[in-house]
């Protein structure tokens, strides 16, 4: 299985094969509120802003704060030509968003992380064995890969132990043909 996010292609040309991904440089901050207890699980929920831009936030969870991060708000980048360190372009925008619409759960950023998006051009997984190697699958999760974590485990174990699922995966193959257009029309807010 190739799994391997912004890597994809690098891994792919040894197949011969390219396909159309952006890279963005993402970013998300935990603030240090004063009102923690009013961002717990049991007294606030995941929410999205679906706006443009789109925001998305959690609750106090594992950190001392709400996590806030804007969806594909980062610079395209490579995986080579990425940074780990926190734009701080981005985190005035993020910052902006939460005092307007979340002023209670600001305060001073307690910690900042950088990561990487990789998006098709229709933003849908990528999910699929090589059709020329079908005993090679590739696996890209468009940027929300994790919330289907449980689901794309079960399909990847099915193609790597049965060589087929009972999931209908059709719609995620790697030889659909937006991910090989030269200029495809990208489905994800910039």
């Amino acid at each position: 299985t190739i799994a391997a996010g912004a890597w994809t292609n690098n891994l792919l040309a040894h197949f011969g094969r390219q396909i159309h991904l952006t890279v963005t440089q993402e970013q998300v901050a935990y603030y240090n509120t004063p009102h923690a207890a009013d961002f717990m699980p049991d007294r606030f929920p995941i929410w999205i802003w679906l706006d443009e831009p789109c925001y998305y936030g959690f609750p106090v969870y594992g950190e001392a704060g709400p996590k806030v991060s804007q969806d594909v708000g980062g610079r395209v980048v490579t995986a080579d030509s990425r940074s780990f360190e926190p734009d701080p372009v981005y985190q005035a925008r993020l910052d902006a968003f939460v005092q307007q619409h979340l002023p209670t759960a600001f305060g001073p950023p307690i910690l900042l992380k950088t990561c990487l998006y990789t998006m098709p051009p229709d933003r849908d997984f990528v999910l699929s064995p090589l059709p020329d190697h079908p005993n090679v699958t590739v696996a890209v999760g468009a940027a929300h890969a994790f919330k289907f974590s449980s689901f794309m485990g079960r399909v990847l174990s099915d193609l790597a132990i049965d060589g087929a699922t009972r999931h209908d995966i059709g719609g995620f193959e790697v030889g659909r043909p937006i991910l090989y257009e030269e200029n495809p029309v990208l489905n994800f807010m910039t």
